[in-house]
């Protein structure tokens, strides 16, 4: 019976990807695919029963540490049974949590969704941040990361957690991935990052490089293209990326994966709200995080 032995569990756009990329890499560590069963949040998953959620682990080689990455575990107001289950079945995980500045990660999330829903529907969101904030609260939920923590509490020690900001992954990668790597029983001085990877990362959370990518997507097409780029070097592909970004194609194609940028009143208000939070998180953690309040 094949079981994981450490989880992330968030938060969202918070660097998990990245993060199980990287731990993919590994040779002592096999991670699901998907990277988010959702297993004991969804209740659709979770009726699909023990014996779907272990087939995932099933190619695991024997001395491999297993592990998952389902965000959705630190939802925990959209899927209060989350922990109840999971402490049923795995009492002795070890359990990452990544966080990031709350309002950054909510307008982040809001606007991965906002691009996701082109090609999934049920991912839809409103045409702006504040009318999705009135719609759904999941966009913020998320953030208030020390009730998230207090629920796991109730069941697991603290012994079982690694606390993270997602600004160590970013600015000290290396370091970051030393620390979960001995954390969850990994040799640690296996190098898993390359600097691309970092950099595409990184881009990936910026709508310009979305906007860009859908532009591009579309010359693609055009037969001969390919080759063509291929040919070119990057700051002449740069260029003709400028000079097609000044016509509208571009101003319709921004309106059309672009998503509005959060208003400043809008930020202020959520700073305000998650002011509090933050400051518990603070003194449990004994971690600064006055930037959070900016």
């Amino acid at each position: 019976m094949i079981k994981p032995q450490f989880m992330i569990i968030g938060a969202a756009k918070s660097g998990t990807t990245t993060l199980y990329q990287y731990l993919c890499r590994h040779p002592q560590v096999f991670m699901s695919t998907p990277k988010e069963p959702d297993f004991f949040s969804v209740d659709a998953h979770y009726a699909q029963g023990m014996d779907w959620y272990e087939s995932l682990f099933h190619q695991a080689k024997p001395d491999q540490i297993c592990g998952e990455a389902s965000t959705t575990y630190s939802r925990l107001q959209q899927y209060p049974h989350t922990v109840e289950r999971l402490v049923k079945v795995l009492p002795d995980v070890k359990l990452i949590y990544i966080m990031r500045h709350p309002v950054d990660r909510a307008y982040s999330f809001y606007v991965h969704r906002f691009k996701g829903s082109r090609y999934k529907p049920e991912l839809a969101v409103e045409k702006t941040f504040e009318e999705t904030l009135v719609k759904q609260s999941e966009f913020i939920d998320s953030s208030f990361y020390f009730y998230q923590i207090e629920q796991y509490l109730k069941f697991y020690p603290r012994e079982s957690f690694l606390f993270l900001p997602m600004e160590d992954l970013i600015q000290h990668p290396h370091e970051t991935i030393c620390q979960i790597l001995t954390f969850i029983g990994a040799d640690p001085t296996i190098n898993l990052i390359e600097e691309s990877t970092l950099v595409a990362n990184k881009a990936e959370d910026d709508p310009e490089w979305f906007v860009r990518k859908q532009m591009t997507s579309s010359f693609k097409q055009i037969p001969g293209i390919e080759q063509l780029k291929s040919l070119l070097p990057q700051p002449l592909k740069d260029k003709a990326y400028q000079w097609v970004r000044h016509f509208k194609y571009k101003q319709w194609k921004s309106q059309q994966y672009m998503p509005p940028p959060m208003r400043p009143e809008t930020r202020q208000m959520l700073l305000e709200k998650f002011r509090e939070p933050n400051q518990k998180l603070a003194e449990f953690l004994n971690w600064d995080l006055s930037h959070w309040n900016r």
